[in-house]
């Protein structure tokens, strides 16, 4: 997920690499999936998203967390 000025956002599985965007090759190629959009409701969302994993807001019920090097909560 890439955000720009809280106005447009891409998401998608693409790297932003030469492989990841399809110029690794004429006969290599990754074949990816994304949107960039600027519907408001889609980039809010997904800023609230980004927000609520990069705080924390599901580490508590993780159940990964005994694994997890550096728990935030």
């Amino acid at each position: 997920m890439y955000v720009f000025d809280c106005k447009e956002v891409y998401i998608g599985s693409t790297n932003l690499t030469g492989a990841g965007i399809g110029m690794k090759g004429e006969d290599k190629r990754n074949f990816e999936a994304g949107i960039l959009t600027d519907e408001t409701k889609i980039v809010e969302q997904s800023m609230n998203q980004f927000d609520e994993v990069w705080m924390g807001k599901h580490c508590k019920k993780c159940k990964r967390r005994d694994f997890c090097a550096d728990p935030i909560m």
